[in-house]
């Protein structure tokens, strides 16, 4: 079974200060949509560049 919640923990997001609702949501993402999800995570990540400096980060 596919565990959403463990990949994008994996993948860097904070799955575990999201409400359980939110939690739930994620939890019931495909396969493909968890792949998806963390390659547009890495590709905003990589165009922060280096630095970051205290910067509210959604994703």
């Amino acid at each position: 079974m596919h565990d959403a919640l463990g990949v994008l923990r994996d993948a860097g997001y904070p799955v575990d200060q999201l409400s359980g609702p939110q939690q739930a949501v994620l939890a019931a993402l495909s396969e493909q949509e968890t792949t998806l999800l963390v390659a547009v995570h890495d590709r905003l990540r990589d165009a922060e560049g280096e630095v970051t400096a205290h910067d509210l980060k959604l994703l």
